[in-house]
């Protein structure tokens, strides 16, 4: 989990919990679950005179916000045994040579495994609903092998104490949602983050290093944090709220709230040299923690929507390049074939800059407005081409189907390709006697950047010819150097690789 250079180091705001994958599957449910959501702005005008207190307003918040203590369960053999013991006592009836056992269960006495609990962390949450539906981050519900904890504890303000199970988690936001079963449960409001704007006044509210629940204040850094790194480089989605309110470890999966004590985000991370808070903390925002916890709620899973294109920002030359009076967009550079961009007719040199009336300034931005959109919906796409404005409509494909179509066209780590096609020929001037697999794309951190490059047609694997991008898998020997040969821009060359 490498953060660029320019950011010293990342710590998970949680105690001891890893950040670790917990996906669960689930049927679907018969009933659907809604979440109480406040749509109205946030007031920003204070009346009569200065503000000197939020007490009143944190009054109403914190009692949803609990305590998350997670366990695993482990099966160790009693003190003083070893395993020639255990294996002389089950198959020869012989007495045991340990030098004894402070626990005198009766598994101990028998000498069989004793049940363990190790303390895994400590984190945070938001009851959000009424049924006891609990919102966290997935990295504090986790175990270092990326399973879920054995045992959740739910600890409310009330004193009362729950076990809660886990309902869903999600490994590209960091979300996940647990319940309990209680009565008379308070609980927070969620409002939208969409109109936060850098210098709102926030509050951080946890159980940081498990002092008890504490409130921290500070405003909006930054909108629209990503690249960090965070949620690892393939296919998370960071979109993060910046603040300076304190987030130390603890602190996961608690709330992040604005004035009017309303849920805006979920405090997740911080960027620190020692571990403990510099004024730089991350929050996932509440729009995006809504739309997961509620496809989590309801059908055990989430669905993203999927356009099949990459984009970048527009720079100053850029902007100026192309005759544009601002550097608002996101710039289209590729369009993946047979992508729902692609079948709507979306194209390289698009600058969208609107998605189903949401603004779009920039690449950043554009990543989760497609991500929240819902498979098989219509968006309607607001796009400047040649410099005139159009609007496009594209059938929002299926993230996950892309996904794992992606995976089967990725032959080598970070390697796109596909089968050799006429249009493909056309574009990369590729003549007709040259055959084999065209590479696509090549991501920056695959150990083949700068070696291979979209455009670069493979044509065989150890002087076998290929077709399709599983023939290359097919044809690596493992362990061993693998000599593939290459076509690109009119010349030959041999590329070395080891599996």
């Amino acid at each position: 989990m490498k953060l660029p250079p320019a950011l010293t180091a990342l710590v998970l705001a949680c105690a001891l919990a890893p950040f670790a994958a917990a996906d669960t599957d689930g049927a679907k449910k018969e009933t659907t679950v809604e979440f109480p959501f406040d749509a109205k702005p946030l007031e920003r005008v204070n009346t009569g005179g200065r503000v000197v207190s939020y007490a009143d307003m944190l009054d109403k918040v914190t009692p949803a916000v609990v305590s998350i203590n997670t366990a695993q369960v482990v099966q160790q053999m009693p003190r003083g045994r070893n395993d020639m013991d255990e294996l002389l006592r089950r198959f020869w009836g012989l007495p045991s040579a340990g030098n004894g056992d402070d626990d005198d269960t009766p598994q101990s006495r028998n000498g069989r495994p004793v049940e363990r609990k190790i303390p895994l962390g400590l984190g945070s949450g938001t009851i959000v609903h009424a049924d006891g539906y609990i919102l966290t981050n997935r990295h504090v519900i986790s175990k270092p092998d990326g399973s879920v904890a054995d045992e959740i504890t739910v600890k409310l303000q009330d004193k009362r104490e729950f076990t809660a199970k886990v309902v869903g988690a999600d490994p590209k936001t960091d979300i996940a949602v647990i319940k309990i079963e209680g009565k008379n449960l308070p609980v927070a409001r969620m409002t939208g983050s969409d109109s936060l704007r850098v210098g709102d006044v926030v509050f951080a509210v946890g159980n940081p290093m498990g002092v008890g629940m504490t409130v921290t204040s500070g405003i909006v850094s930054a909108v629209g944090r990503s690249d960090l790194g965070i949620l690892g480089r393939q296919g998370g989605i960071e979109n993060f709220i910046q603040t300076d309110a304190s987030i130390n470890p603890g602190n996961s999966g608690g709330p992040l709230v604005d004035a009017e004590g309303r849920l805006v985000g979920v405090n997740t991370a911080i960027v620190s040299r020692t571990g403990g808070n510099i004024g730089i903390g991350f929050a996932v925002p509440s729009v995006i923690a809504r739309d997961v916890i509620a496809s989590l709620a309801n059908t055990g899973k989430v669905s993203r929507g999927y356009f099949g294109l990459s984009a970048q920002d527009i720079d100053r030359d850029t902007a100026e390049a192309l005759n544009l009076s601002n550097q608002k967009g996101a710039l289209v550079n590729n369009v993946a074939e047979d992508s729902p961009a692609a079948k709507a007719g979306l194209r390289d040199g698009d600058i969208i800059t609107r998605i189903d009336g949401r603004e779009v300034d920039s690449w950043n931005a554009l990543r989760p407005a497609i991500a929240q959109l819902k498979p098989g919906a219509e968006a309607k796409v607001e796009v400047l081409r040649d410099g005139k404005k159009e609007t496009i409509v594209v059938k929002v494909g299926d993230r996950e189907s892309a996904e794992l179509v992606a995976v089967e066209n990725m032959p080598l780590p970070g390697v796109q390709a596909t089968a050799l096609k006429q249009e493909h020929r056309r574009r990369f001037g590729i003549p007709d006697n040259i055959s084999g697999v065209l590479v696509t794309e090549v991501q920056p951190d695959s150990p083949l950047a700068g070696r291979l490059a979209a455009g670069v047609v493979i044509l065989n694997v150890n002087r076998e010819p290929i077709k399709e991008p599983k023939d290359i898998q097919r044809k690596l020997k493992k362990g061993r150097p693998n000599a593939m040969q290459l076509y690109y821009n009119g010349g030959y060359s041999y590329l070395v690789v080891r599996p």
